[in-house]
């Protein structure tokens, strides 16, 4: 296959965030995506499944810290798709890209996950030969933020 543009290669990308099954049943699905920028978010709507304190109606800390890692992973992937460059052929690349996964992350969970719908930004810190480094922000529809994240990824 030859070298996809960048539009493709969201494609793929796009195609690749919805294939998670996790990611699936949180409801998480890719929704901006700047190639140049390097960066990436994902937005999904609260649901009685994804509470943690249903007294309170405030998500789960798990489901945060999914879609911080999810988010921050495939932010991570973009990187490191155009830290390869031309010097990777195509098929190494995808198999680089494939092996992709968390090595550390850190949450901060700054204020209760109350509201109706969350946004997750993803951006590089850092792109190295084989590490990537993304910083991650969640917030509600009133753009409060509720949790912040760091993650180091492997490719």
């Amino acid at each position: 296959m030859t070298e996809p543009s960048p539009a493709e290669f969201r494609n793929l990308v796009e195609g690749i965030f919805e294939q998670v099954p996790f990611v699936r049943e949180i409801g998480l699905a890719l929704h901006d995506f700047n190639f140049v920028e390097q960066t990436l978010s994902g937005r999904f709507v609260t649901k009685p499944e994804l509470i943690g304190n249903h007294f309170q109606n405030i998500l789960h800390g798990g489901v945060i810290a999914t879609a911080l890692d999810t988010v921050g992973g495939f932010t991570a992937m973009v990187a490191a798709y155009q830290r390869m460059g031309g010097a990777i052929d195509w098929d190494e690349k995808v198999q680089r890209l494939m092996r992709l996964g968390t090595v550390d992350m850190r949450v901060d969970y700054l204020k209760p996950g109350r509201g109706e719908e969350f946004i997750c930004e993803g951006s590089v810190l850092r792109v190295g030969n084989k590490l990537v480094v993304t910083r991650m922000e969640l917030r509600n529809e009133k753009e409060e933020l509720i949790a912040t994240g760091t993650a180091t990824f492997l490719y």
